[in-house]
């Protein structure tokens, strides 16, 4: 009976270890990237500085995302810290200012969408309500609405003032967006 015993304990240790060995496999597989978690529309480094999904809220950035099942489109996160951010974005920002006083009657908004759902994984599209947030825009020197602005690495590339170009269409703003984004 004592070698029953002895067998059978041993047999509990091996399993035991065969499951622990087999568990640091998984975790040193996951970690080491040769599992890939990566899904469509992931949303990188910044992701953990944006908030719920608003439509309303005075900073939002334009995400690429499941939406509820239905496939991938763009989504309004709230900016929650727009210093962290900027900083920790691997992609270029274009930083659109607009006026949530006026309606969009010239389709700016809408041919934004487009190019954050295009160039999704190329640029961070962030939405800003201009007449709200007043620090932000006289950090830019925003003067008219709507205005554009790209930065890389958290750091200006160039200003699309609405104001000073006189006739402007939405595909001169997207040929300007992919130029100084460095895309076209």
């Amino acid at each position: 009976m004592r070698n029953a015993n002895i067998s059978g304990r041993e047999g509990l240790r091996k399993l035991l270890a065969g499951f622990l060995l087999m568990s640091l496999i998984s975790g040193i597989l996951l970690s080491s990237g040769c599992a890939n978690t990566k899904k469509s529309g992931d949303l990188g480094d910044y992701s953990s500085y944006l908030g719920d999904y608003s439509y309303d809220s005075p900073m939002s950035a334009m995400v690429y995302e499941d939406m509820d099942g239905e496939g991938f489109g763009i989504q309004y996160r709230t900016v929650t810290d727009y210093d962290k951010m900027i900083a920790y974005s691997p992609l270029p920002v274009c930083l659109y200012f607009y006026s949530g006083l006026f309606s969009d009657n010239s389709g700016v908004t809408a041919a934004i969408e487009q190019l954050a759902e295009e160039y999704h994984d190329k640029i961070l599209f962030v939405s800003i309500d201009g007449m709200q947030e007043k620090d932000l825009t006289g950090n830019f020197s925003i003067n008219a609405l709507p205005d554009f602005v790209i930065l890389k690495n958290a750091s200006w590339v160039a200003s699309f003032s609405s104001s000073t170009r006189g006739t402007w269409s939405n595909s001169d703003l997207s040929d300007w967006i992919l130029a100084n984004s460095g895309i076209s």
